[in-house]
């Protein structure tokens, strides 16, 4: 009779899941591997500030959600947390919080210009999510510190 066919799907998710785990642990390796050389001009110090936003971008990149901070973007993002992080201690916004409200805004960006689910950022995409990061720490000091 009719025998249920196994579906190839879990199989198919589970190999994406271990190359992009080997993919950052490559990547990984080479910053390990590039710091040894005595690059002082790496932004990603282990226990400095400015640690917290790059371990938490480290954390969100395996969520597919946030494919738009690979590469230069990531950067960007980061350092646009570290100059506002004073404010954000005092208004406790986590930067995982952070890397949300940047991923809304690019959602929005998206939704607006009626881009497909998965376009990679562009410079246009950085330019109104940069505004709109910006007016929402603006919009939260104004309300908040007071």
């Amino acid at each position: 009779m009719a025998d249920k066919k196994k579906t190839v799907l879990p199989d198919v998710l589970m190999r994406e899941k271990l190359q992009k785990i080997a993919l950052n642990e490559k990547a990984k390796a080479s910053r390990i591997v590039g710091s040894d050389k005595g690059s002082g001009s790496d932004p990603k110090k282990d226990d400095g500030p400015g640690s917290k936003i790059y371990k938490a971008i480290d954390e969100s990149l395996a969520d597919l959600r946030y494919y738009f901070l690979e590469g230069e973007y990531g950067i960007k993002i980061a350092d646009l947390f570290n100059r506002n992080e004073s404010q954000f201690d005092r208004l406790g916004i986590t930067p995982r919080r952070f890397l949300e409200f940047a991923r809304e805004s690019f959602d929005r960006f998206k939704q607006l210009q009626k881009k497909m689910p998965l376009e990679p950022m562009n410079k246009k995409g950085w330019e109104y999510l940069e505004r709109s990061l910006s007016e929402l720490i603006g919009k939260l000091n104004e309300k908040f510190n007071k």
